[in-house]
């Protein structure tokens, strides 16, 4: 079996902000082991977990500044992974010592990191300035590792079909009856639309609005995924008939990178424009939230990628339906950069 192609110069997320501290985490991304962890000057870096001397696990050492001391004989590495101390002997550092670091950007709450030989361009990052605009919005996260093929949870976000369901609770009986979908294709963009007009409220949007919210609403989701796996996904209700922007809505990233050719990490960002000082249902929409990708997403995914067998989605031939174009055009444009980058 051949080794599985990623797009390459290109970012994927390898943490939420808050997972990185002092204490360096395992993390195995696009099928490499790397060490990641927050460094005495705020930085966040990262390593391949393997040490050059006895191939010891770095992530099990210890962080001295931004250095990361090897659990076993203690070699340090600095942040460009450069062994700067060997405590063995007269304390000479070979030539070979060092350990591949990866570059990162942290913006809007998230780690990136670049994986590819070309010079890391930050202008290709995805943003969500609505995370870093408290005054204006607040927002809960998660994380889970799922057992299925990345691509999948890009099918899964870029047709909301399913929310009838498997989340019933975000949408009511004929959900989808009710539904006027598109999807178009701007460039390397895929964006799906749904709208739902005069649609009955959901518990999540009738909380936003209080005591007098409406029993029928405008509802407007559209999704916007990106090569090769970050979607951006905008949620918003209004009373019949008025303006989007003068409903409830909600801003959220979804970041998938893959861990292995069957496995993938899922890093979540909700954020909302109301109810910004209820801490108490930000920790029940977070649960909720995370409970939701464990428990229907993520099982429902992995049961996928295990009767998939580790079979291409087009080799099996899916029965389609017109939902699904927009995942299906998602794919094809992947594998179409891909290609472009085999070829080159």
């Amino acid at each position: 079996m051949t080794a599985p192609v990623y797009m390459t110069n290109t970012w994927y997320a390898a943490a939420l902000s808050d997972e990185l501290t002092a204490t360096p985490i395992l993390r195995t991304l696009l099928g490499e082991p790397i060490a990641l962890y927050r460094g005495a000057s705020g930085n966040v870096i990262a390593l391949h977990d393997r040490c050059p001397h006895r191939f010891a696990p770095l992530h099990k050492g210890q962080v001295f500044g931004d250095d990361l001391r090897c659990p076993y004989h203690g070699l340090r590495f600095n942040a460009l992974g450069a062994c700067v101390d060997n405590p063995i002997g007269e304390g000479k550092i070979p030539k070979a010592a060092c350990a591949k670091s990866y570059t990162l950007a942290e913006r809007d709450g998230i780690v990136w990191m670049w994986w590819g030989d070309q010079p890391a361009d930050e202008s290709q990052l995805r943003r969500w300035p609505e995370f870093a605009d408290p005054e204006r919005y607040t927002s809960v996260e998660g994380y889970i590792r799922v057992k299925g093929e990345y691509q999948l949870i890009a099918d899964n976000l870029l047709d909301l079909s399913h929310a009838e369901f498997l989340h019933p609770y975000l949408a009511t009986e004929g959900f989808n009856r009710r539904t006027q979908y598109s999807m178009e294709q701007q460039g390397e963009l895929v964006v799906a639309r749904n709208w739902r007009p005069n649609e009955p409220i959901s518990g999540l949007f009738a909380f936003a609005y209080g005591d007098d919210a409406p029993s029928h609403v405008d509802h407007l989701s559209i999704v916007k995924w990106q090569a090769p796996s970050t979607l951006r996904l905008e949620i918003g209700v209004t009373r019949p008939g008025q303006a989007p922007e003068e409903g409830p809505r909600s801003y959220q990233a979804h970041l998938v990178t893959p861990e292995t050719a069957h496995t993938c990490h899922y890093f979540w960002k909700w954020g909302r424009d109301f109810k910004l000082d209820d801490h108490d249902f930000s920790k029940k929409l977070q649960a909720s939230l995370q409970l939701a990708f464990e428990n229907e997403d993520g099982p429902m995914i992995e049961a996928q990628s295990e009767h998939m067998q580790g079979q291409r989605q087009e080799a099996l031939n899916p029965v389609l339906l017109p939902t699904d174009s927009a995942s299906l055009r998602a794919r094809r444009v992947l594998q179409q950069l891909i290609d472009k980058q085999v070829a080159s």
